[in-house]
């Protein structure tokens, strides 16, 4: 999904997160040494090489605007739910945009946006 993003939005910087979060556990939202030993074990993978795919999010710029980008299957939703979680956690106030498409095609299938500081989910 990150290559065809490249593709059809040459100017957008992509992350990935290329991590199912519908399987295995997780306990809350941080990105700490508990839940990177536990998912680490999940995957049967050492620690560091855990935190090293999971880097591009545990480095992302929470000064900027962020759209979440996701599918709508299973994983893209837990996902989804983690990193809204995830953004929260760290204090990010800014409202965050999600668009779930087609993975695909990337084809828009809903769009929407949360407001941290309304506690809601606003339809655009």
């Amino acid at each position: 999904m990150q290559k065809l993003m490249k593709e059809k939005y040459p100017e957008r910087e992509t992350v990935p997160f290329r991590e199912d979060l519908s399987k295995g556990t997780y306990n809350g939202f941080d990105l700490d040494p508990v839940f990177m030993a536990r998912r680490a074990s999940f995957w049967n993978v050492p620690v560091e090489e855990y935190e090293e795919k999971i880097s591009p999010i545990t480095g992302i710029d929470l000064s900027r605007d962020i759209v979440l980008v996701f599918g709508e299957d299973e994983c893209c939703r837990a996902n989804l739910s983690f990193m809204i979680g995830y953004l929260k956690g760290r204090g990010y106030r800014k409202p965050v945009k999600v668009e779930i498409v087609d993975e695909y095609d990337l084809t828009l299938k809903n769009k929407y946006h949360i407001d941290f500081e309304k506690e809601g989910i606003l339809q655009e």
